[in-house]
Order: structure tokens, then C-alpha cells, then sequence
């Protein structure tokens, strides 16, 4: 959902996930140490005395990792130390798959459930339905008081063909049964969804960029030129980034040839200019969409996009991020993102927040300016960077916290929004869907062969939202009739999308979603 309210947590919570973003990574890969030896250093003298002296016992990675750490602190607040784990990790976030059966698993009720099953995956192909409950991995009990899904996913995920047998209870008389799965190669779409919003608006959202994205991207985009598209919104909102790359080859496709789409530079890194190559694939117009959420690579593009007046940018403030990432291996299998530059727009803005009080102050302050926003009457509330720059056309825009939206959509605030944030922050929509699918999966499925005759025919019904207004109140979540009323359309959109999601996965929660996307009209009407 799309509409926030200032007494509402959830945009907090999200934002305090943002230390975790994937960065820019521009260079390749580089070993971090050299085989020759080096001289003794006061680092090396304290780290002999805490392993050799310490009053309790501690293990040697754990102490390289607090060592790098602490180092690392003192830098910025993007510089990052990730452990072996930690980078096959943000490894398979970038890549775009990873080894597994393909199910979003979601945790309820001390319970491990199946959410979305992959189309096509090696679990649809064994049989799993959405809904269904799992509560053995092979030997091992997933589900209970104790367990999470981060243990049910370790134990599911493994190596291309080797083999994991799944515990699962099924629909409402929970008869135990097995199902043996082969492991497979699993596609993460970073271009979740694409489609006409009208006879010749297009639209894309991308949610990071990765090393498949700009092709999920030019696809989709040749798709929709193919279907008449005269305009063009890109949803980066909540898109943290990622690879710079993708970001340029994106820009590319929107930009005239020569047009500069990004640079950078810093102490050991000469300029370097990145211009638009060839005619640019789409010559229509442009809106893209961000939001506080949307940083680094998601910012290139916004930025691209503002400074050579090529479309419009509809949203809140960006993230901030102007900082670049040079992945360096280390012998241990650990890796260090390092800062080795910034980067600026085509105008010369930086678009990097302040970092000098630490990162601790780095993110509160981001949350203080968001929560200024949030009560303000201008979404502009702070400007740390208030030296004039000037796009091709000479618009003033101004760098030093984000991107400034041309557009800007303000957080709605409604008292009758309490109420539906609460059903949301409850997770009341997802779990209600999540039994609807447990309970009545084969019938649906059957009444709705295809995501296509489930957006055009499924209704929820007024039976479904007494169900939800039910669940929320189970929850803790009051019923507030006046607020129901007004936004029911909203309500039983969301609760429709997320039943479609389960059923038929996320392209299908997009779709449906778009049309009660207060925003997103916004965004189309801008043109």
C-alpha cells in the first residue's frame, strides 16, 4: 500500500533496514592481500594480545570481523566487512538465483508456511501448493516456538541436484505427507512485473539492480513499444540499488547518444565519465518514481534521467547515497566493499548525505528528516548541499541528500489510515490470504486456471472482509468502521493482490495492485 499515515511505524521500520543496502559495486573484484611480508604493525601487536590475553576465550573469526569492523567505522557508513556467509549472500541478491526448490517461505503462528510457490520451479514441480505448512526438513523439525524461517531456509537450500524431503500438513485436515524434492537453479526477477496501464502508458517496476536486470529491463521495454507505448513510469521506489552497471545500461536506453548519465572520482580514483552510447532504444516520455527508500543505483538513474531533462521525477526525497563500492577478496573467502569514490550526476551534484558525526548519526538523522517530512506541509525540509546546479536546460536542482523529486507526492495523512496501517503492520492481509489458500487451493486453482482469469473474475466478497475484520481484531487491531467504509475499495484490492501473489506469484500482486496505487495515478497523471 501506498498511502502512509504519520502514526504509522511501518516506514520507520523499513527505513532502519537501509544500513543493509547493497551498494554500488563499479570495479572488478581485487585480492585484498599480497603474498609478500609485511611489516609488524601496532594493529598486529593488539590483535596478539587480545587472542593471547583476553580474559575470555574468543574465537579468531569472530575477532577478525570486530577488528575489520571497528576499522571500517571511522571510514563511512557504506564501507562493509562481509563474512564468507554474508557474500554468498549479497552474491545471489546480485546474480539474480540461487540453488533451491523455489518457495517464499513466511513464518505464522510458530509455523513455517509455503507463500508463493515458483512458476515452473522444482517445488511446483513436486507438488507443493501455497498454503501448505512444513514442518520437517529432511530429519530436522522446522516449525515451532523455537524455529524461524532463516533455519527452514539454511536447511532447505543446497547444491543444483542433490536431493531434500519436506514434511508438509496440507489444507484443513492436516494429513501428514512427504514430498521429495532435487534441488534447482532458481531466477529472482529484479523486474517483478511490467505492463500497459492504459492504451499507451507502460509501466516497470524494478526493485534492485542486478547483473540480469537491465535484460529483465530492455525485454520488458521492447515488450510494451510492441504494444503501443507512447509513456513510460519506472517504479524505483523501496529500491535500495546495486550494481552501477545496470543502472548505466538502463540510463542508456532512455537517453540521446553523448548525453552523460554518471561519473566518479575520488583520492585514488581518476574522473571517469560514463556518456549515453547510440540512439537510445526508447525516445518517448519518461516518469520515474522514488521514494526515501531509493538509493545509490536507483539514484543514477533519477539523476540521469532529472539533470539531462528527459522526464519527469515523481515521488519523496531519495535515500542519499552518492557513495561507490570496489568489492576486494580476501583470502579467507570474506570480502571487503570498500569507498573508492563518488559519484555525481551530469550536472556535478553529489548527491551523498552527510556522514561526518558517524554512521549511528548518519541513520538517525535520516529518520529525523524522513519522520520532518512526514508532518510537514513541504516534503523539502532540509537541504545540506544548497549550491545551485543546473540541468541541460537550466532548471536549478540541488545535490547533498538525495534527489529531489519535479514531482513531489506528499505522505497522506488521514486519521482513517490508523486503521488499515495496523491491518497491514499485522500482517492480517497476508495471513488471511495464506489461509484462504491453505484451505481452499485446489478449488481455486480450478475456478481459476490462469492469473489472467483470476484478476478478470476473482471478487473477495463481503464474507472474505468480515474474515479480515475478524483476523484483525484477533490481532489487537480494533475494527474501525468509518475507516473500513471509506477504504474498502483499498482494502479488498491489497487482500485480492496478496491472494494472487500466493496463487500465482508477484507479477500477478503487481498487477492487481496498480489500481488502487494512489501514487502510481499520481505519477500517470503527471504526464
Amino acid at each position: 500500500m501506498n498511502e502512509n499515515n504519520t502514526t504509522s511505524k511501518s516506514i520507520v521500520l523499513l527505513a532502519m533496514l537501509l544500513g543493509l543496502l547493497a551498494g554500488i559495486v563499479v570495479a572488478p573484484k581485487v585480492k585484498g592481500g599480497s603474498d609478500e611480508e609485511k611489516p609488524h604493525s601496532t594493529v598486529g601487536e593488539v590483535y596478539d594480545l587480545i587472542s593471547g590475553e583476553y580474559v575470555d576465550r574468543l574465537e579468531g573469526d569472530s575477532l577478525d570481523a570486530q577488528l575489520v569492523a571497528g576499522m571500517l567505522s571511522t571510514l563511512d557508513p557504506h564501507s562493509n566487512y562481509l563474512s564468507a556467509k554474508e557474500l554468498q549472500k549479497q552474491q545471489e541478491e546480485l546474480s539474480g538465483g540461487f540453488d533451491g526448490i523455489g518457495v517464499v517461505l513466511r513464518y505464522r503462528n510458530d509455523t513455517v508456511w509455503a507463500g508463493e510457490v515458483m512458476a515452473g520451479s522444482p517445488a511446483e514441480r513436486a507438488g507443493v501448493h501455497p498454503g501448505d505448512r512444513i514442518i520437517t526438513v529432511d530429519d530436522s523439525t522446522v516449525s515451532g516456538a523455537k524455529r524461524n524461517v532463516e533455519y527452514a531456509v539454511k536447511l532447505i537450500r543446497g547444491r543444483k541436484g542433490t536431493k531434500v524431503t519436506l514434511g508438509l500438513l496440507r489444507g484443513v485436515e492436516a494429513k501428514p505427507l512427504k514430498v521429495a524434492i532435487a534441488r534447482g537453479s532458481i531466477f529472482v526477477p529484479s523486474v517483478p512485473y511490467s505492463g500497459m496501464l492504459d492504451k499507451t502508458t507502460g509501466y516497470i517496476k524494478v526493485i534492485r539492480f542486478g547483473e540480469t536486470t537491465y535484460r529483465e529491463f530492455h525485454h520488458a521495454l521492447a515488450n510494451l513499444k510492441a504494444q503501443g507505448m507512447e509513456r513510460l513510469v519506472i517504479d524505483l521506489r523501496g529500491n535500495g540499488g546495486g550494481l552501477l552497471e545496470a543502472a548505466v545500461d538502463i540510463a542508456n536506453d532512455l537517453l540521446p547518444n553523448g548525453r552523460m548519465i554518471v561519473y566518479t572520482e575520488g583520492a585514488h580514483m581518476r574522473r571517469s565519465n560514463t556518456y549515453a552510447r547510440g540512439k537510445a532504444f526508447y525516445e518517448g516520455e519518461v516518469t520515474v518514481m522514488i521514494d526515501e527508500l531509493s538509493a545509490s543505483a536507483s539514484e543514477v538513474v533519477s539523476g540521469a534521467i532529472q539533470d539531462n531533462d528527459r522526464g519527469m521525477i515523481v515521488g519523496r526525497r531519495s535515500f542519499g547515497k552518492g557513495l561507490v563500492q570496489r568489492q576486494f577478496d580476501l583470502s579467507d573467502g570474506s570480502a571487503l566493499w570498500l569507498t573508492v569514490a563518488r559519484y555525481y550526476t551530469p550536472s556535478g551534484r553529489c548527491i551523498q548525505r552527510p556522514y561526518d558525526k558517524g554512521s549511528d548519526e548518519y541513520y538517525a538523522s535520516y529518520l529525523e528528516r524522513m519522520l520532518a517530512e512526514m508532518e510537514s506541509d513541504s516534503i523539502v525540509s532540509e537541504v545540506t548541499d544548497t549550491t545551485k546546479y543546473y540541468t541541460n536546460k537550466g532548471r536549478v536542482v540541488y545535490g547533498g541528500g538525495g534527489i529531489f523529486p519535479d514531482k513531489v507526492l506528499s505522505y497522506l495523512r488521514d486519521e482513517d489510515l490508523v486503521y488499515v496501517n495496523g491491518l497491514l503492520n499485522r500482517g492480517c492481509l497476508t495471513d488471511l490470504a495464506l489461509e484462504c489458500v491453505m484451505r481452499d487451493y485446489e478449488a481455486l486453482r480450478k475456478r481459476y486456471p490462469t492469473a489472467d482469469d483470476f484478476v478478470a473474475n476473482f471478487v473477495v466478497d463481503n464474507a472474505m472482509m468480515e474474515r479480515l475484520y475478524a483476523l484483525g481484531e484477533k490481532k489487537g487491531v480494533k475494527k474501525d468502521a468509518k475507516s473500513a467504509r471509506k477504504y474498502d475499495s483499498l482494502l479488498r484490492t491489497t487482500l485480492k493482490a496478496n491472494l494472487g501473489e500466493c496463487l500465482y506469484g508477484a507479477a500477478t500482486y503487481y498487477r492487481i495492485n496498480v489500481a488502487s496505487d494512489h501514487e502510481l495515478q499520481q505519477a500517470v497523471a503527471s504526464f
